[in-house]
């Protein structure tokens, strides 16, 4: 079985390091290419074709809801996780809208994360669970 590859976006260099050492430990994944902003995302994604696009949301210059609407019309085979700090219930609902497929905390455990990369490669929308609580 083919690895599901995965583009990572975050502008905090220390989560995206975090994040990448933990898509690296897990041989279901291939981490092609991480970058700090949605501007970068949005030419990588053209580039690279990821399966997965861990996307920040809240970033400066292009935000990752903006950048998601670009990459689901130049790359629309990308599946996007959208990933925030914030708690702001219609952030899911927001980045979903543009055309992710699912909504990570960055407090996710790395369980979690695994589940949720699984599932949207697999064609599922996949909100995390502390941010589904408080959806429901």
């Amino acid at each position: 079985m083919n690895p599901i590859t995965v583009l990572l976006v975050d502008d905090h260099p220390l989560i995206r390091k975090a994040w990448a050492f933990l898509l690296t430990q897990n041989p279901r994944f291939r981490l092609i290419a991480e970058c700090e902003s949605g501007e970068l995302a949005v030419e990588l994604s053209k580039q690279l074709c990821p399966n997965i696009v861990i996307m920040d949301i809240r970033m400066k210059g292009i935000s990752g809801i903006e950048a998601t609407q670009m990459i689901r019309k130049s790359c629309p085979d990308s599946k996007i996780i959208g990933l925030s700090f914030h708690d702001q219930p219609d952030l899911p609902q927001q980045i979903i809208e543009q055309g992710a497929r699912g909504y990570l905390s960055k407090s996710s455990a790395p369980d979690e994360i695994y589940k949720a990369i699984v599932e949207v490669h697999e064609g599922r929308i996949y909100i995390c669970q502390e941010m589904a609580g408080r959806i429901m």
